[in-house]
Parts: structure tokens; C-alpha cells; sequence
């Protein structure tokens, strides 16, 4: 059989974040119409959007720490049922402080489902190919913010942005569905997982590949806090993503008001840089598995050098034809690197901690989703409400991510002894 039942639990997870994305993306395009019809200012709309990752931010550590101990089937049934809930709720929202409150709650619900993610992939794949699987699942944030441009470029014409919102709420039942028959807590659960397949992910698990990476075997989370490698991705990914966060909310603003692209346009141009960037992040995490074991942050400097260029060149350059290359290119680039960072935790975490570390370096990616919304927000009423002025806080983090990832991270080649010692280590010390 040509798909194995990891496949399909890899798969389930891939449409479920896709889903997810698309059900909290779809405010983007929706924030101009919101902004007329309750008059809000770009201060007020980065309230908005930080109000998912507030909540976000707060349960993603909680979500973890149940999925490692009650199993991460009935945390990912439970989110998926929660914020499709929330997501049609935001279209019976009446103003601001309803606004706000729906999406914090929307938020706080989704925030427990990317750890048991992590869980159950830490569950059905060895590291030998780990990074892969996870590079897949993440694909979806870029596939999830095109596919929500493309849908929704063509969805509020017809329905407006409150019938949007109940149809997307709707949808997430196909969700609950999928996630209730292809995902279990472990492969010895899984009721299709066949002897066959079980014996050769336990040879996996043993292989010389699957172990040539070092992980931090710590026996609770407490301890586990106390490595600094997991302080150095902690922020790693907090700066980052006021970079990648920034540039997904902020993008179809700065498309229809700095660019001039009407709302069809904003949609069909705007997908193309994530359409690419899904590719990235696929390839991330093979291109990681197969050639960067022990160098991976090199594959993640690369990525984030020239794809910095790339987005920084889309600002500056007028040609449509012209700019859109440098977009696509910046988006191929920038999720590659996305891709590859989330690598590392897939393979220092140990698989009984997996949810609860994986959702503390998360935390910081979502504590940088919730700050960039409002500082760019700031950023650009303090400019005149000129959009493009967020592109310099996006650029200026992409910098110091950058920095970070190169003087905070050091890694030891995977053809090397690791006894002794972790094959993550901040500049300086030991994990």
C-alpha cells in the first residue's frame, strides 16, 4: 500500500492546520470592511489581531502538558471543535470589545492544538525523518494564509465578511471528523496500524540515522527549563515571527492601500508568495533530514539572508511584474527557513515532552505574534497611516533573528560522537 497509516495521521494534521489557518487568517481580509463598519484606526485593528494571539500565546504551554499526559487525540478534538465554534461566532460580533473578546477566545481554544501536533508527531515518526513530517504539517502556514487570500477575495463579494465567517465555522465540522478517525494517542493505538508497519517504525527508532542527533533527555519540564538551548529557540522564535506574523496580517493592507491592487488582485497576487512558501517549507524539511544533520542553522541562515533581501526588495521596487518576483521569492525562502528552525526542537525535545517543550517555544513565537500586530499598528499611525512603514519593524526582526540564530546556536555534525554531550548548544555552554 502506497500510503501507510503515519501517512495518513501526517496528512489529518496537515488538513486540520490548513483549516486552522484558514479560519484565522480570513480576518485579514476582512479588516478593511471591519474598519468602516465600526471605525477602527490601525491602532485599533492591531488590537484586533493580537487579541488571537494573547489567547494564543497563554494556552499553548497548558495544551502541551495535557497532551503528554492525557494524550494528545482528545486535546486536537477538542481545539478543532472550539474554535470552529469561535470562528462563526466572529461573524455575529456587534463591535470592538465584542470583536475582541470572540477573538481572544477563538484564540485560546487553537492555542492547545499545535503541541499535540508536535506530540503525535513525535509519536508516529522517528527522527530520521521527523524534520520532514513537521516541515510538511507546517507547510500549512503558509498554504493556509493563500488559501484563505484566494477564498476569501471571492467569498465576501457574494456573502460579506459575517456570512464568511459562519460558512469557514461551519466547515471545521470536516475537521472533527477526520481527526476523530485517523489520529490516536500512539502507533499501538492506532487500529489500522498494521504489525508489519509497527515493526519497521520501531526499526527506525533504532537505526543509526534516527540517532546520530543528541537529545536532551530531561526527566520534567522543570528540568527541561533549564537548558538553554530551549531559551535560545524560545526567542528564536519569538523574533522571528514578528517577521513572519507581520508580513501574513499586515500583507493585504499594504497590497490594496500602498500597491493599489484591488480586492481580487490582493487575493490571486498575494497567495503566490505563500503558495511558494508552502513548497519551502516541505523542502525544509527534507533538504534538513537528508544533508543538514548537525548544521541545520546553516540551512536556516541561508534561507533567512537572501530571503531578507528578497522581502526588502518588494518594498522598494515599483514594477508589478518585478516586485511580485522578489515577493515570491522572499515567501519560497522565508518559510524554508521557518521550516528548518522548527527542526531543531523536533529532534533535542524528547518524545515524552514533546507537547510541553514544543508549546514553550511556541509561546515565544505567539508572544512575537501578539506584539507585532500592535507595534505595527502604532508603527503605522505614527506614519501618517502609511502601510509600508511596518515593513521596517518586519525587516528590522528578520535582522535580529538572524543574529540570534547565527551567534546563539551551535551545533555539532551528525558524524561526530555526541556521548556526553547535546548536539544543540547555545554559543558558549552546553544544553
Amino acid at each position: 500500500m502506497f500510503l501507510k497509516t503515519r501517512h495518513t495521521v501526517g496528512l489529518t494534521l496537515l488538513f486540520c492546520y490548513l483549516v486552522a489557518w484558514l479560519d484565522r487568517m480570513a480576518i485579514n481580509m476582512t479588516l478593511p470592511f471591519m474598519a468602516q463598519e465600526f471605525g477602527l484606526g490601525p491602532e485599533k485593528l492591531g488590537w484586533v489581531l493580537s487579541a488571537f494571539f494573547l489567547g494564543y500565546a497563554l494556552s499553548q504551554v497548558p495544551g502541551g502538558m495535557m497532551a503528554d499526559r492525557v494524550g494528545p487525540r482528545r486535546v486536537i478534538l477538542v481545539a478543532l471543535v472550539w474554535w470552529s465554534f469561535f470562528t462563526a461566532a466572529t461573524g455575529v460580533v456587534g463591535g470592538l470589545a465584542s470583536l475582541l473578546v470572540v477573538r481572544f477566545l477563538f484564540g485560546l481554544g487553537e492555542g492547545v492544538f499545535p503541541a499535540a501536533v508536535w506530540k503525535v508527531i513525535g509519536q508516529f515518526f522517528s527522527k530520521k525523518d521527523r524534520g520532514t513530517a513537521n516541515a510538511l504539517v507546517l507547510s500549512s502556514i503558509a498554504l493556509g494564509p493563500a488559501i484563505s487570500l484566494l477564498l476569501l477575495s471571492r467569498m465576501l463579494p457574494l456573502f460579506g465578511w459575517r456570512m464568511s465567517f459562519l460558512m469557514l465555522g461551519g466547515a471545521g465540522t470536516l475537521c472533527v471528523l477526520a481527526a476523530w478517525m485517523q489520529i490516536s494517542d500512539s502507533p499501538e493505538k492506532h487500529p489500522r496500524m498494521s504489525r508489519e508497519e509497527l515493526e519497521r517504525f520501531e526499526q527506525d527508532t533504532r537505526s543509526e540515522a534516527a540517532n546520530s542527533e543528541q537529545t536532551l533527555e530531561r526527566g520534567s519540564f522543570g528540568e527541561l527549563l533549564r537548558s538553554p538551548a530551549i531559551w535560545v529557540l524560545f526567542f528564536v522564535a519569538l523574533i522571528y515571527n514578528l517577521t513572519m506574523y507581520g508580513w501574513l496580517n499586515w500583507l493585504p493592507k499594504y497590497l490594496m492601500e500602498v500597491k493599489g491592487l484591488s480586492l481580487g488582485k490582493t487575493g490571486l497576487l498575494g497567495s503566490l508568495p505563500f503558495i511558494l512558501g508552502g513548497v519551502g517549507c516541505m523542502l525544509a524539511g527534507y533538504v534538513s533530514d537528508r544533508w543538514f544533520r548537525g548544521r541545520r542553522k546553516w540551512l536556516v541562515l541561508g534561507c533567512q539572508t537572501v530571503g531578507g533581501l528578497c522581502l526588502y526588495l518588494f518594498t522598494r521596487i515599483e514594477d508589478p511584474v518585478q516586485y511580485m518576483v522578489a515577493q515570491c521569492l522572499a515567501g519560497f525562502l522565508l518559510f524554508m527557513a521557518a521550516g528548518a528552525i522548527w527542526a531543531l526542537p523536533m529532534i533535542l525535545l524528547p518524545t515524552r515532552l514533546m507537547g510541553s517543550g514544543a508549546g514553550f517555544i511556541n509561546t515565544g513565537g505567539q508572544i512575537g505574534g501578539f506584539l507585532t500586530n500592535i507595534l505595527i499598528g502604532y508603527v503605522i499611525k505614527w506614519n501618517d497611516n502609511d502601510a509600508a512603514a511596518g515593513f521596517q519593524v518586519m525587516l528590522g526582526a528578520l535582522v535580529v533573528a538572524a543574529l540570534l540564530v547565527a551567534l546563539g546556536i551551535r551545533e555539532r555534525p551528525a558524524t561526530l560522537p555526541a556521548a556526553g554531550s547535546n548536539t544543540l548548544s547555545p554559543s558558549g555552554g552546553g544544553a
